[in-house]
């Protein structure tokens, strides 16, 4: 699902919210009928600025710890970084030395190492050249489609999200409502 809108609509605030990293001032946002603040984890959340969301100093240790294992266990590490399309010869490189795009790569090898039930990714083609968003986005249709996870892009820009995102939502001053067909390139509807 491709939820969009404008500056200030609301939309990372909404991306907060369904990760359980925030409660809705109003309502409530649930998840197999459990609040998503008590269930912490289970929708993963990968944030616009991918370096802000790496705390390590290295690829192995950033996504053992992402994911809750050992660094030690190389096996691991280099499937979860497989996964995403990355050489697993990477893990002992510096998170420093990677482009933005392998960073949010590395971001989601840890996210998805977790095996959420949902993934939630903020402005993931922001700053990323037009090859690495393409990667990208197969990457993201290939896990929905093969692997079933529920993937939820924010986004302003819904160019060329067709095949990741089938729904479109368009988020205004903080309430959701259906995209029109025209807007979204005829991904608009709601089922």
């Amino acid at each position: 699902m491709l939820i969009h809108g404008g500056n200030g609509s609301g939309k990372s605030t909404l991306a907060w919210i369904m990760a359980g990293l925030t409660v809705p001032t109003a309502g409530v946002c649930l998840l197999d009928g459990r609040p998503t603040h008590e269930q912490v984890g289970a929708v993963a959340l990968s944030f616009q600025a991918a370096r802000l969301q790496l705390m390590r100093s290295r690829v192995d240790l950033e996504v053992a710890s992402a994911a809750g294992f050992s660094p030690r266990d190389h096996d691991r590490v280099a499937a979860a970084l497989s996964v995403v399309g990355l050489d697993p010869t990477l893990a002992g490189r510096s998170i420093d030395q990677l482009s933005g795009g392998q960073m949010r790569r590395v971001v989601l090898a840890g996210l998805l190492a977790c095996s959420p039930r949902a993934l939630i990714l903020d402005e993931p083609l922001a700053g990323l050249d037009a090859a690495s968003q393409r990667g990208l986005l197969r990457l993201l249709e290939d896990l929905r489609r093969e692997q079933g996870l529920t993937v939820v892009v924010i986004s302003h820009d819904f160019a060329g999200m067709d095949e990741v995102c089938p729904r479109t939502l368009h988020l205004r001053n903080g309430a959701m409502e259906p995209a029109s067909t025209s807007a979204a390139g005829g991904t608009g509807s709601m089922s």
